[in-house]
């Protein structure tokens, strides 16, 4: 959670399955005023008077040390503010704290409200309701079975539907669109790599407006320190994998964990002239990746602590491999984009409605989309059974950095201000911190290999129109 405080109240914001939830705790001389944009509702006023009784309850979540990474919507532990209310046994008060000064501001100023009838903080969940004569009738067993059937039925249906999209005349469409999709990118990958090689370096201050190749160092003025290295960088990212070997002798890598740190929607790039920001909306990004093995490499002791920390010692009978990428600070980045001014900038609102869908998968929002969608009885139903298929897909990745909607709005900057984007009309936008030469060959490298998966799957796909018209 990421809370953030203001004169009146606490507001903060947490992951849920259906993407990030905003709330905001509000204490007033007559009531708590709790407001949310939750799928399901949740705004509500409890005036202090009709209060009986209040606290804190806490609940261990799922994971922890030494587990897979889950989602990042699964908390390692859970606190709520209860309240029961006097006024003709109405529905109790329950909603999530937030983590921080905030939720102990938060829990003062309530129990400083209450007074005598505050029963404590952190208590077992099962503690506080007893305390509160608080009951689960709502939640009851009967009432949670029914969702679990109803969720079990409607993932047969989908597997149902997932058997009948296999049909040829659904595949072999999709097949010719992911194909062309693949060997058109592949093209125009390579299409940017001539324009590395045949646009010439410019300074950032005398740089003309249009496509325009930089050289210069990424600088910030909010360092942070990389995952295992320790070096100071702009941004980074980790990710940890385990071997498992089921006995067979065909073991495989998998993720068991991430983390990230920084900043990765502007970078600000500085050469003798000048600098400039780089909106990396849109980008490809080359970027070297560092990997260390533990049964060939030592590992540098910030990795050392920060793999103890989270339960897989470097040292131990595990086989790990470590994987680092990183924008180091004042570390020279090679950028080739559009030069423009921030006016002339597209805006999300502008974007066509494909680009707003795919935004919307690439942030998760179709989820609250949905759900608010379908009829009231069936939106837990469906908020479930999407939280059951991200967590048996994620496993291992809930560290990673999340693809959040802010990084498709441009900076905040004064209409005539210039910096690097994407462009409107497909131009190249390569970001790389490897040399022109190294980065001009993984560009290339990257496209053939799209390309021969794109040629791979229109022949399987012409494959299975011939046997669709002329077979048995």
């Amino acid at each position: 959670m990421t809370p953030t405080a203001d004169k009146r109240g606490w507001n903060f914001e947490f992951p849920t399955q259906l993407g990030i939830t905003h709330s905001r705790y509000e204490v007033t001389d007559g009531a708590l005023r709790f407001q949310s944009d939750d799928a399901f509702g949740g705004s509500e006023d409890v005036r202090w008077d009709s209060v009986q009784g209040g606290g804190t309850a806490a609940m261990a979540g799922m994971g922890g040390r030494g587990g897979p990474d889950l989602p990042n919507w699964v908390p390692a532990q859970l606190e709520w503010l209860i309240l029961s209310r006097t006024e003709g046994g109405g529905k109790p008060f329950m909603r999530v704290l937030p983590q921080g000064a905030d939720r102990e501001a938060i829990v003062a100023a309530v129990q400083q409200r209450l007074g005598s009838r505050w029963i404590g903080a952190r208590l077992q969940l099962k503690e506080a309701r007893q305390q509160l004569g608080i009951t689960s009738g709502t939640w009851s067993t009967l009432k949670v079975a029914g969702i679990v059937v109803a969720v079990m039925g409607l993932l047969a249906v989908l597997i149902v539907l997932f058997a009948l999209l296999l049909h040829p005349v659904i595949t072999v469409p999709a097949g010719f669109a992911l194909g062309i999709w693949m060997c058109r990118k592949a093209l125009l990958g390579l299409r940017d790599g001539i324009a590395v090689a045949n646009t010439p370096t410019a300074r950032a201050s005398s740089a003309a407006l249009g496509l325009v190749e930089l050289e210069g160092r990424a600088v910030t003025d909010a360092p942070v320190l990389a995952g295992i290295t320790g070096r100071s960088c702009v941004w980074w990212d980790i990710a940890v994998h385990v071997w498992y070997d089921e006995g067979s002798g065909d073991g495989e890598w998998r993720q068991v964990a991430a983390r990230h740190g920084g900043t990765i929607g502007v970078v600000e790039l500085e050469d003798d002239s000048g600098k400039v920001p780089v909106w990396l909306a849109g980008a490809i990004m080359l970027l070297d990746s560092r990997v260390w093995d533990s049964r060939k490499d030592p590992l540098p002791e910030p990795g050392t602590a920060l793999l103890d920390e989270i339960g897989f010692s470097w040292g131990s009978n595990r086989h790990i491999r470590v994987t680092e990428t990183c924008v180091a600070a004042n570390q020279t980045l090679y950028v080739l984009g559009t030069l423009d001014e921030r006016r002339n900038v597209r805006e999300p609102s502008e974007a066509s409605a494909i680009e707003r869908g795919l935004l919307m998968w690439r942030t998760g929002q179709w989820r609250r989309a949905l759900v608010s969608a379908v009829p009231g009885p069936a939106r837990i139903v469906v908020a479930v059974l999407i939280g059951y298929l991200d967590m048996v897909s994620k496993i291992g990745t809930g560290g990673e950095r999340p693809w959040r909607p802010e990084l498709a709005v441009p900076p905040a900057m004064a209409p005539t201000s210039l910096l690097v984007w994407q462009g409107r009309d497909g131009r190249p936008f390569v970001v790389s911190n490897q040399p022109e030469s190294a980065a001009l060959a993984a560009l290339r490298k990257r496209s053939l290999w799209t390309f021969g998966f794109g040629t791979v799957v229109l022949c399987f796909t012409l494959y299975q129109l011939v046997e669709l018209l002329w077979g048995k």
